[in-house]
């Protein structure tokens, strides 16, 4: 055992040789911290990321089966995914919002899930995160429907009025024949 040690210091001072590097990274120096940060942030993006695919397949499934409490198996990776992003979460520096089992459930369509808010700071900042800014776009787009809806319902009132006047005719015109 302690001869794996030897020769695996012996190569880590022939890599540093061959890299140019000067000394090794010293526990709490900048470097080392500035590593530490990189491998925290990524591990929190990994668990971050698989809650997100776990939700939306949640979601997947709730909108095709078109009921709740559905996926047993399913509900058991989101709370272990919930677990593991929150601890990642809580390790940041800043820490980022914990996140619960009924955050989770409150989403029911796709459009509602906001975790990716999470990801990066910038992206934080947007204002098309914000819940006011999400809901008065969300109103909007409903509003654009409705008045493409009304304009679809102009075409068949006009086709529906036309079609009692045709009838209309052929009735009054039976009844002449008749």
């Amino acid at each position: 055992m302690y001869t794996k040690l030897q020769n695996t210091e012996v190569l880590a001072a022939h890599i540093q040789g061959q890299l140019g590097l000067e000394s090794p990274w010293k526990v709490g120096g900048e470097e080392y911290n500035c590593y530490r940060e990189e491998a925290m942030l990524g591990k929190y993006h990994k668990a971050l990321g698989e809650l997100e695919q776990l939700v939306i397949m949640h979601l997947f499934e709730l909108s095709k089966l078109a009921m709740s409490g559905t996926g047993y198996k399913l509900h058991q990776q989101i709370s272990k995914a919930i677990t593991q992003y929150n601890f990642q979460a809580g390790r940041l520096d800043p820490p980022q919002p914990p996140i619960s089992w009924k955050d989770i459930t409150q989403y029911s369509f796709l459009g509602e899930f906001n975790l990716l808010q999470h990801v990066q700071d910038d992206i934080q900042e947007c204002m098309c995160i914000k819940p006011a800014v999400c809901e008065a776009t969300t109103k909007f787009f409903k509003l654009c429907c409705a008045k493409e809806e009304i304009t679809k319902l102009n075409v068949e009132m006009c086709c529906l009025q036309m079609a009692i006047h045709d009838e209309e005719r052929e009735v009054s015109q039976t009844i002449t024949n008749f």
